[in-house]
């Protein structure tokens, strides 16, 4: 299998460090967040599940705060 290599900003690499599971190598990582965190997966998951459809544009917001906060705070497992 060929390789490459990017170039991440230390802000990105940090938050993938957060991101990554004990086991997984960063390319690991990368793929399972690029397969499992997709538009379309969370597109089909809220049309699925009910509630989201009359939710006011100010709960909307507190949701997409909230959202924020846990996405910035997250960490699954600290590196050794």
């Amino acid at each position: 299998m060929t390789s490459k290599t990017i170039s991440l900003t230390e802000e990105i690499y940090n938050l993938l460090k957060k991101m990554k599971l004990p086991h997984e190598s960063f390319g690991d990582t990368i793929k399972r967040l690029c397969e499992n965190f997709t538009a379309e997966n969370l597109s089909k998951w809220l049309d699925t599940t009910e509630g989201w459809e009359d939710m006011t544009e100010e709960e909307n917001d507190e949701f997409n705060r909230a959202t924020k906060q846990f996405q910035e705070n997250y960490k699954p497992f600290e590196s050794e």
